[in-house]
């Protein structure tokens, strides 16, 4: 890093993309910085699941004292049961997964965000909260970037490079003028983390297991979460057919109770809500994922359905490859044709990934999720029970939704950077 540089790395997003990312580069010994323009650290739950090949991942970097806190902190399931119609659920069991991860983690985003952001302050990084990137402008050598304090005032801040780790709605993406094109899904999806019986009769459904439901009315994903004063506490995603509720109103948990009783088909009984929304999802992407010394990851450069539960992984993925990219390419000196090549790699790795996960949720949404009429019944009645059905197809399905093998075929580079 030249002597006119404040940081080799601004990181612009806390979320557990950048925060996965400043880790990272703290841990390989690279000066980053990360700022985020709001005010703390979320406490909603947000993204819930935390795959093997994400846990193999931060083990490869960090040890496996971080996947250790992190599973000892959520809700470890190896079992995901689908129900399809009128039809006893068909288990999936995820307990073969080659992986001593053989299970999804259930762990709230905040909780996720928390420990990613303990792991990069073991290294001396922290998060510059209310600091917002207002403008960057990069030349041959670096970024300068206009960081917008608390008081109001502009600081400049000129970096080697520039991670856009800032969500879906990136500041970062607009700055090199990015485009992100897509559109959303149809429908309303409604979310409630609340405290479940599943009803009388019904008891034996328990809650360690994640399970998945689709019907004449709908759609519905239960997920269990680990909560020591609320043990039957859960996430539930509903996704009624037919005329949705107005757009505008707010949901409250009556309603919301009548929609994922008709979705599930069960005599359910909701207690305490300790998050209520509803929501649109959408699929988009960017073309390229490196513009020049700028760089996007995770939901600054790819959103999509939330189904199998990739968005979060996919991002804390692309963080720790462009960490050891950006690694290789810092140690080099940062300025030959061969530094170039290894921060192109970046994308190449990464892109053909982003763009797999947004094709397979996108048919796991349109299939599983909202197909309707008689496509939708000849669906649940025969070609997913058929599909789910098949030992090799459930092993495949299973094996694709850990991204244990994308994971491994990135572990030499996440190791390299190590060296």
């Amino acid at each position: 890093m030249s002597s006119d540089m404040d940081v080799a790395v601004l990181v612009v997003g806390a979320g557990p993309t950048g925060l996965a990312l400043a880790a990272m580069l703290g841990r390989t010994g690279v000066p980053v910085r990360v700022i985020d323009k709001a005010a703390g650290r979320s406490q909603k739950s947000k993204a819930l699941g935390v795959h093997a090949g994400t846990l193999e991942a931060l083990s490869d970097v960090f040890g496996v004292g971080l996947p250790a806190r992190m599973v000892a902190t959520g809700q470890p399931v190896r079992t995901v049961h689908f129900h399809l119609g009128d039809r006893r659920p068909i288990p999936v069991d995820l307990g073969g997964l080659p992986s001593p991860y053989n299970f999804v983690l259930v762990l709230p985003q905040g909780e996720t965000e928390r420990l990613l952001a303990e792991q990069a302050a073991a290294f001396n990084v922290a998060v510059d909260w209310n600091h917002e990137l207002a403008g960057l402008r990069q030349d041959g050598d670096g970024v300068q970037c206009e960081v917008r304090r608390p008081d109001g005032g502009i600081e400049l801040v000129r970096a080697a490079y520039v991670a856009g780790c800032d969500g879906a709605h990136s500041v970062v993406r607009h700055q090199v003028g990015a485009g992100f094109a897509g559109g959303s899904y149809p429908g309303t999806f409604l979310l409630a983390d609340v405290t479940l019986d599943w009803g009388p009769g019904h008891g034996d459904l328990g809650h360690d297991s994640v399970r998945f439901f689709s019907t004449e009315a709908g759609a519905m994903a239960f997920f269990p979460m680990k909560d020591a004063d609320h043990p039957t506490l859960c996430r539930l995603v509903v996704i009624p057919k037919g005329d949705p509720p107005v757009p505008e109103a707010e949901i409250d948990l009556a309603a919301f109770s009548t929609l994922a009783c008709a979705v599930s088909g069960l005599p359910l009984v909701l207690g305490e809500a300790t998050w209520l929304t509803r929501f649109t999802i959408h699929h988009r992407m960017v073309r390229r994922l490196r513009h020049g010394r700028v760089f996007l990851a995770g939901d600054a450069a790819h959103i999509h359905s939330p189904a199998g539960g990739q968005g979060m992984n996919t991002g804390i993925q692309d963080a720790l490859n462009l960490g050891a990219r950006l690694t290789e390419a810092l140690r080099r000196g940062g300025r030959g044709r061969k530094d170039e090549g290894v921060l192109d790699r970046y994308a190449q790795d990464r892109l053909p990934v982003a763009r797999g996960v947004l094709r397979g949720t996108d048919l796991i949404s349109r299939v599983g999720l909202l197909a309707d009429g008689w496509w939708g019944r000849l669906l649940r009645r025969h070609l997913l029970p058929l599909i789910i059905g098949t030992p090799f197809l459930r092993r495949r399905i299973a094996l694709t939704l850990s991204q244990l093998p994308v994971s491994r075929q990135e572990r030499p580079v996440r190791l390299a950077a190590l060296d």
